[in-house]
């Protein structure tokens, strides 16, 4: 229960039902509100229709139908009667002698007691009653008139009036003030919108409820479907770390966020899988070479200890072992080469890049190597150096001159001619397409057609095509394999072309910045 709550989808559809439960009630709260207000606002335009309707009928109570009509508007402005006054009313019905009475259609609807009925009460200045309707509720408190008291300056000052609109329990009231003191209030008992206005909100929370129940499923299915990338996240990244190291996210949806992050992941999984796959291939490479080495140290100890020796067959055995032993420790560093150029993040941005100019690199190292080309009557040609300055590790670009000169050096040969020499040429120049070119070609027998596409594979000897004798240093078939990683770490590009019999070329690329 407890990794339940701390779950994801859980913590998500606790906010969204919290924050849809607040939207919901306040949403419900607002229309019931208004609902009510506008309720509120037709008893109140029904109140003052009453009231003129009350007025109206007392007037034509007390002065007669034709009296009270002088006073209405279209009356003919001939007409010179004198017009009863809302004062005049007030003093009318102040006169016990001639009471005034209510029409028979007034004193029914001032009767009844049902639901929603109406009823009025006026009050005279000193708080008496002049007049009121039969169904009067029992608990009825006309409210105070407006008081005056006397200022220190002698002066009247008249207290606040009672609110002209009031809601007492189950009934809304109106108040208005007339001449001489007066005051007509009129009431009508609200039970009936009362019971609507409870209607009114239990049918809102129940449409709330519901709403709020259905946003909670819609909440938890799209919840559900939002952590979905992260569960095959989480199972694949659970089969990788299984030893499934061929296992990616699927990332259809690359656009999303999920989905960058699966991209991101996929990356990560594969320079993870590609550095594994290194040290695998390391170790592999590594136990491959030197098992030959170490079985020839074994058999050279074991063949020599075996009886007694001359010195000359100990000299020839210790020199065997030393020749073996060097081999070793060149494939050992070779491989260690290797291993640095091909580990994960080792690119050209993360290098450490200065401005260094390939034609100085490319001279160094032939002024370095001549004594190994004299040794073979092989003549390097510097002539066709020009600058081809860029941005990019010095160390490491000369490995590649050192490899692949070395590499011609050691694999010419001309056919025939013992002690014959040949040529060697370098060339370096800056692309129309702002690359800095490298092209080392020689005139020995070249590569065979089907050695040509494996010469960068690790270990690969195209002995058919390129011998070595005895004397030269040892050929652990590594050299290129290390070149091709060095000029990917740098963006760049190697080809070799080559036809048996005229020589090879190898031309290499690098971008300038």
């Amino acid at each position: 229960m407890a990794s339940f709550l701390h779950s994801i989808r859980w913590r998500i559809q606790a906010w969204h039902g919290l924050i849809l439960l607040v939207m919901i009630v306040a949403f419900c709260f607002t229309a019931w509100r208004l609902a009510w207000d506008a309720t509120q606002r037709r008893i109140d335009r029904d109140l003052r229709a009453t009231e003129h309707r009350l007025f109206r009928g007392l007037m034509i109570s007390a002065f007669g139908q034709d009296n009270f009509e002088s006073n209405d508007a279209t009356t003919s402005d001939t007409d010179t009667r004198p017009r009863p006054t809302p004062a005049d009313l007030m003093l009318r019905m102040r006169d016990r002698n001639r009471p005034v009475t209510l029409s028979p259609e007034l004193e029914e609807y001032f009767a009844n007691t049902a639901p929603g009925y109406g009823y009025f009460v006026i009050r005279d200045h000193d708080g008496s009653i002049l007049l009121q309707s039969q169904n009067v509720p029992d608990d009825f408190v006309f409210p105070p008139p407006p008081s005056r008291r006397t200022s220190a300056q002698g002066n009247d000052e008249k207290r606040s009036a009672p609110e002209p609109l009031r809601t007492l329990r189950t009934r809304r009231e109106a108040i208005r003030g007339v001449p001489e003191g007066a005051a007509i209030l009129t009431g009508r008992d609200i039970t009936p919108e009362l019971a609507e206005k409870n209607r009114l909100a239990w049918k809102l929370a129940a449409a709330g409820l519901g709403i709020w129940l259905l946003g909670l499923a819609g909440g938890w299915w799209i919840a559900g479907r939002a952590i979905r990338p992260i569960r095959a996240i989480s199972h694949t990244a659970t089969r990788i770390a299984e030893g499934n190291l061929d296992e990616r996210i699927d990332t259809r949806d690359a656009e999303s966020e999920l989905g960058q992050l699966a991209t991101v992941l996929n990356d990560t999984f594969a320079r993870l899988h590609a550095s594994i796959e290194q040290q695998k291939r390391f170790t592999s490479d590594a136990s491959h070479e030197l098992r030959t080495p170490i079985s020839i140290l074994i058999a050279e100890t074991q063949r020599i200890l075996k009886r007694e020796r001359t010195s000359a067959e100990y000299r020839e055995t210790l020199q065997t072992c030393a020749d073996t032993a060097a081999r070793m420790r060149h494939l050992v560093e070779a491989l260690l080469l290797l291993a640095r150029q091909e580990a994960p993040g080792r690119n050209f941005n993360t290098q450490t890049r200065v401005s260094c100019d390939l034609a100085d690199i490319m001279r160094d190292t032939a002024r370095q190597l001549a004594p190994l080309a004299a040794e073979r009557h092989i003549e390097i040609d510097t002539t066709a150096l020009v600058p081809a300055p860029l941005s990019a590790d010095p160390a490491t670009l000369g490995i590649i001159a050192t490899n692949l000169i070395s590499n011609a050096i050691q694999h010419h040969h001309v056919a025939g001619k013992t002690g014959a020499g040949g040529h060697i040429r370098l060339k370096t120049g800056v692309s129309e397409n702002k690359q800095a070119c490298l092209i080392v070609e020689d005139d020995g027998p070249g590569i065979a057609a089907e050695d040509l596409p494996h010469i960068f594979d690790r270990f690969y000897r195209a002995d058919k095509a390129r011998t070595h004798n005895a004397d030269q240093a040892p050929h652990i078939g590594l050299g290129l394999a290390i070149v091709r990683r060095i000029i990917e770490n740098h963006r760049g590009t190697i080809e070799a072309r080559s036809e048996p019999g005229r020589g090879t070329a190898f031309e290499v690329r690098l971008p300038q910045l």
